[in-house]
């Protein structure tokens, strides 16, 4: 499910070409990605959904910040184009893995 609010997720900088969040916004769970490798391997991660814009690079129009991501320089693990397909490191889920995303903020 992609993000439809307007007003709660953070967008990028269009005139920088800046897609990380700025420090200083606190991060807060707007979703939560149920990841599975298999029938019974999955996982919960909560993340803060950031919208890069329409135009931003790669397959991934919102970066998906877990806690630990976010309090770090580097680019988010997590994306998810408009769709609501998910990406992991820019890549698309490797063959078997599934990837839902909940929304938790309103």
């Amino acid at each position: 499910m992609a993000p439809t609010q307007s007003g709660g997720y953070g967008s990028c900088d269009e005139s920088s070409g800046e897609d990380r969040r700025p420090s200083s916004m606190p991060w807060f769970a707007t979703h939560r990605i149920v990841y599975s490798r298999g029938p019974n391997a999955s996982e919960s991660v909560e993340v803060m959904a950031w919208d890069r814009g329409a135009e931003a690079p790669g397959p991934a129009r919102y970066a998906l910040y877990t806690l630990e991501n976010a309090e770090t320089e580097s680019p988010p693990e997590w994306g998810m184009d408009a769709e609501g397909r998910v990406w992991f490191r820019g890549e698309a889920l490797p063959g078997g893995a599934t990837a839902v995303v909940e929304e938790v903020w309103a």
